[in-house]
């Protein structure tokens, strides 16, 4: 279920000592708000407060409460934790107060550690992105990740984006390394936005803003692969992948004519198992299937009952496709769905990742945690389904 955001909703979560000090460290100390007195859940005198600030003030409150909620969940705490590991952090599970529930640890890491929080944000958006492009035909090199290489990145992102869409006349780029993949984070200014809202007299007026967007680079140098979250063009997609290249490697990408990043069309074979090691305890299956007509515009989805635990992926197609009239030797696959189930094990939280596979380079999985990642990648490239790294054999040595 989704969760929607609201300040009472974080104002009554969050513990009363915790938001005081919230608003002490946003310069609100003098809000009149009798904190001493103010029962946990009580928070008509903080609405009452904030309601009497101006646009501007309660516009900058409710930013940084937004924050606190996004990482207020199991995928945020983690995220809390990865960032601090990543800040040299490994004791945060020692510092932080147990008794809190998720609001209130989050508020406290916003409140005790920063620079944790702040990376904490970035790596809780890699697992909110799905539809990722991959190649794995670059050259196998160390990125410089340096500050003027992240000028480079932003001022080349930036003229392609304004010459192409009249769009990203400023864009900014953050790095995040997370286990073998360095991230490179940017944010083009987007179309200017033209909005109704209330002024600070009440009276609705025009108002124009320009946000950012994202574009993402999730580059692992061990296997020579890019994947990009961008939602442009294909053709600017491609050319983004050139930037990435020639500003971060210091090489020159050719046409991208290379095999398919990912294999399917052996999955619908019934004799092919998902077989797994027993000491990963876990459990694997396809839950949807797209099989494509040869010669044909036409697509069938099949998708198995999910209240039978016995159903299969194979049994669906055996006994929904009539292959007769249409055999599989007849349709190929172009995108399929797994499911694995992480099984209770010493050291592990136990847990489902369902994600997709599209042919020819789309997957929904980088936004997993980096050891759930590693583990589904072994058994992709066992499974003869990632073919990364073979397009790029020849390039290991790259660059020398």
């Amino acid at each position: 279920m989704s969760r929607q955001f609201s300040i009472p909703t974080v104002l009554r979560m969050v513990p009363n000592r915790l938001l005081k000090d919230f608003f002490q460290r946003l310069g609100y100390g003098d809000l009149g708000i009798p904190w001493e007195q103010l029962g946990e859940r009580e928070i008509e005198p903080v609405v009452k407060a904030l309601s009497g600030m101006s646009r501007a003030d309660q516009d900058r409150i409710e930013g940084e409460m937004r924050s606190v909620f996004d990482l207020a969940c199991e995928t945020g705490l983690g995220a809390i934790f990865e960032g601090a590991v990543r800040c040299g952090d490994c004791k945060l599970s020692e510092v932080m107060p147990e008794e809190l529930g998720p609001y209130g640890k989050s508020m406290w890491a916003w409140l005790n550690r920063p620079e944790a929080f702040e990376k904490a944000m970035l790596i809780h958006q890699v697992e909110h992105l799905s539809w990722w492009r991959k190649r794995n035909d670059l050259p196998r090199l160390a990125p410089d990740t340096s500050a003027a290489t992240r000028v480079r990145l932003e001022e080349e992102i930036a003229s392609l984006l304004t010459r192409e869409q009249g769009r990203g006349k400023v864009c900014t780029v953050e790095v995040l390394e997370r286990g073998e993949t360095i991230y490179f984070f940017a944010y083009p200014d987007d179309f200017v936005q033209n909005v109704t809202t209330h002024d600070e007299d009440g009276k609705l007026a025009p108002s124009t803003f320009r946000a950012t967007f994202a574009i993402v680079f999730a580059y692992t140098p061990s296997e020579g692969a890019l994947e990009l979250y961008a939602k442009l063009p294909p053709k600017l997609k491609q050319r983004l992948e050139e930037i990435f290249a020639r500003s971060v490697l210091g090489q020159e990408l050719g046409p991208w004519n290379p095999e398919a990043a990912y294999e399917l069309d052996h999955l619908k074979d019934p004799s092919f198992k998902l077989q797994t090691d027993p000491e990963d305890h876990l459990r694997v299956h396809i839950s949807k299937m797209r099989l494509v007509p040869k010669n044909s515009g036409r697509r069938i989805f099949v998708e198995i009952d999910a209240d039978d635990p016995e159903d299969s992926i194979h049994r669906t197609i055996e006994e929904c496709l009539n292959q007769e009239r249409l055999p599989l030797s007849e349709v190929w696959v172009n995108l399929v769905t797994f499911c694995f189930e992480f099984l209770p094990m010493e050291g592990r939280r136990p847990g489902r990742l369902t994600f997709d596979v599209g042919f020819p380079s789309s997957c929904s999985l980088r936004g997993a945690r980096p050891e759930r990642v590693e583990l589904v990648e072994k058994y992709l490239k066992r499974w003869e389904i990632d073919r990364a790294g073979r397009a790029t054999d020849g390039l290991a040595t790259a660059g020398d």
